[in-house]
């Protein structure tokens, strides 16, 4: 029983420990991207013996990538969870043009809360501009996790409203830039705050302007009928 709990704790100090580097990672890679970041510092930030870094992920790249597959898992997980990344481009045909803008209007509020929302750490969304401007191997992950998934799904939806197909040039532009809309929010954060005199985002702030993205996206998608 003594051994058991013995190993019981070792156990939970080893997962300690590594969450503190994933933590310190996300932080310190997001501001000096991964060639500025020395694993002494990394394991200074985390309070934890430089050692670590080889014994938990092998390098300093091996912790880089953990932060990304991380930050992956958090926001694929957040989008699964709407239950409107199933829809096939087979599918997206078949709908009806009330239910296709339903799912897009839902899907992409969702998508916006996840972003923006209190608590979520603007570290996290730093990293993923990083990747987008200077993408590392690690960036596939986060393309196959949740941008593919996504784009994809709108992708559909906006071709059923404008009968083209998923995979058009149109459509894909189209969908990019619907999602564009969202990560725009992210990225050029400060502005906007400065703009409309907030210090940051509160929660109703967040659902307001996902609101009147989600519903830009619904006004923008659809080229049908003009």
């Amino acid at each position: 029983m003594k051994i058991s709990s013995g190993i019981e704790i070792q156990n939970k100090s080893s997962e300690a420990t590594r969450e503190r580097l994933i933590e310190a990672g996300l932080k310190l890679f997001a501001e000096l991207g991964m060639d500025g970041v020395r694993t002494r510092a990394l394991a200074e930030v985390a309070g934890v013996n430089q050692s670590a870094i080889p014994y938990h992920f092998g390098s300093k790249d091996g912790v880089y990538r953990a932060v990304i597959e991380e930050i992956a898992r958090e926001i694929a997980d957040g989008l699964a969870a709407t239950g409107l990344l199933q829809m096939s481009a087979a599918e997206g045909k078949t709908m009806s043009r009330d239910r296709c803008l339903k799912n897009l209007r839902a899907l992409i509020r969702a998508f916006t809360i996840l972003i923006l929302s209190p608590g979520r750490s603007t570290d996290r969304t730093l990293l993923i501009v990083r990747e987008q401007l200077r993408p590392t191997e690690n960036f596939n992950h986060l393309f196959k996790s949740f941008i593919e998934p996504i784009h994809k799904t709108v992708g559909s939806i906006v071709a059923r409203l404008n009968d083209d197909r998923a995979d058009s040039e149109v459509t894909i532009i189209r969908a990019h830039a619907i999602i564009g809309q969202v990560l725009s929010f992210a990225v050029a954060q400060h502005s906007y705050l400065m703009r409309s005199k907030n210090s940051k985002l509160s929660l109703d702030k967040v659902e307001e302007i996902a609101d009147v993205i989600s519903e830009m996206a619904v006004v923008s998608a659809d080229f049908s009928g003009r």
